[in-house]
């Protein structure tokens, strides 16, 4: 293999849990060069990652709309002569430019109609659960002959990012010898959140503790979000109000001594760089954390009760939040009891389980 097609142009999260797909097929063919098509959203951080030699932005709404972006999108694959191609996100639209392109190998899953578009199609299905999603994505290399092995990859930080992030600091008046502490409280909507009340307690309690600093991050439609989690707050909590890239943020977030949020894309980053995450998940599920966990960090992962098969986010209080961002930032000692702390597992999965169905057709 020489050139290889990856593409998975979904949210931030999922672009980073599919890096290991890259790093695997660099262990096998270690001259081969990854190209990753990723959303227009997410192709800012993945430049400059392991495994990862070029990023293409997919954008549906301008550069790739319609017929005649699409064509446009098959003729750039069709030149470029890759060997393999693998739809780690089974886009139709996507799928058809890849196979209008010419790719000889075109690996995916073997559930949907335009599966026909694939010739090596993988027996998977993540709707059943069963393990991580990163296991998941790296299913698809087996196809390939690559051995599925997780290994979590550790970000690279863009040094003009540091310098930016260094001077954002230092523009707030933190110091080297404070805590930072960044709160994520929004996302996408796609998993279950903390409730903004239970958000703005956590924080009314962090902006005490001593030379510590709090910092609320938040894309720009989420500022009256951060507005509210920061009311009544004395000392008040530092805001991102700038708009930045994603690699500005992850060089923020490299600075935190832990990063608290819910089940979104920050905290895949935070992990990437090996920053201590609190996070907040529904207890199980297509969006629980046996499939989404943040992997290679040390972690807590807070779910709520569970009562006759039904929970509430609410349940999970902000003084356990309180307890556990202690424990990550080492100001309690080992825990013991109801909240769980741990390093993700880097070659077992979370669930000890392989994926229930698996096949190369």
């Amino acid at each position: 293999m020489n050139k290889i097609l990856i593409c998975r142009t979904d949210a931030i999260g999922d672009a980073l849990l599919t890096l290991p797909v890259a790093t695997a097929l660099k262990r096998a063919w270690p001259k081969v060069r990854i190209t990753f098509l990723a959303s227009a959203y997410a192709a800012d951080i993945l430049e400059g990652q392991p495994g990862v030699d070029e990023v293409w932005a997919y954008a549906p709404q301008s550069e790739h709309q319609g017929s005649r972006g699409l064509k446009k999108l098959s003729a750039r694959i069709r030149q470029s002569k890759f060997d393999a191609a693998l739809l780690v996100f089974p886009d139709l639209r996507i799928s058809w430019a890849v196979w209008r392109g010419g790719v000889p190998v075109r690996v995916g899953t073997g559930r949907r109609w335009w599966s026909g578009l694939y010739n090596r199609r993988v027996a998977l299905s993540r709707a059943q659960g069963g393990c991580h999603e990163a296991q998941f994505n790296l299913e698809l290399v087996s196809a390939l002959g690559v051995p599925a092995e997780l290994q979590p990859t550790r970000l690279h930080l863009a040094p003009a990012a540091q310098r930016w992030a260094q001077d954002f600091v230092r523009a707030r008046g933190i110091k080297a010898g404070e805590r930072l502490v960044v709160v994520h409280p929004g996302g996408r909507g796609s998993a279950a959140n903390w409730p903004r009340e239970h958000y703005r307690a956590l924080v009314q309690r962090l902006v005490q503790w001593p030379k510590t600093r709090v910092l609320l991050t938040g894309a720009a439609a989420e500022q009256n979000l951060l507005a509210e989690v920061a009311r009544d707050c004395s000392p008040a909590p530092e805001i991102l109000r700038e708009s930045i890239s994603l690699k500005q943020l992850a060089a923020l977030l490299a600075m935190a001594r832990v990063v608290v949020s819910g089940n979104t894309g920050p905290m895949h980053v935070a992990a990437g760089l090996r920053i201590p995450t609190v996070s907040f998940f529904p207890p199980a599920g297509v969006t629980g954390p046996e499939r989404w966990q943040p992997l290679g960090n040390r972690q807590v992962i807070l779910t709520p009760l569970v009562q006759d098969g039904k929970w509430d986010m609410c349940t999970i209080s902000p003084e356990t939040a309180e307890q556990a961002v202690k424990r990550l930032a080492g100001m309690t000692p080992k825990p013991g009891g109801g909240v769980t702390l741990r390093r993700a597992a880097a070659k077992v999965l979370p669930s000890g389980r392989k994926p229930k169905k698996r096949g190369v057709k």
